[in-house]
């Protein structure tokens, strides 16, 4: 996906849309484990972009890298990666919940 101004080739930046459906994949995620959408945000976006690893004097910390970072190439990549990240670490599939097919997840064996 090339997310870049076609006239003046800056990156753009995510969309709103892009925000929404990430924020409501978390909630439905979040609904089917019993998490906060707020916990899956953060353990999907640890798992996506990892963990910077910083020393304060003879304190070390870990951050996870905000998504506000990111433009809308990898923003969708983020999106692409709640779904795969639903079926490998809850064992379900996720439809888009915005698509309004009716049920959020498919439970079973994936094909």
């Amino acid at each position: 996906m090339n997310a870049t101004c076609p006239t003046c080739g800056r990156k753009l930046d995510k969309s709103h849309e892009q925000r929404k459906l990430f924020h409501a994949l978390c909630r439905e995620i979040g609904l089917h484990i019993g998490l906060t959408p707020g916990k899956v945000k953060e353990a999907i976006k640890a798992d996506f972009f990892g963990l910077d690893e910083y020393r304060i004097g003879e304190k070390w910390y870990r951050a996870i890298r905000p998504s506000e970072t990111a433009d809308r190439a990898e923003y969708s990549q983020l999106i692409d990666f709640a779904y795969q990240w639903a079926a490998e670490n809850c064992g379900f599939e996720i439809n888009d919940p915005n698509s309004g097919a009716g049920a959020a997840f498919r439970d079973g064996p994936l094909e």
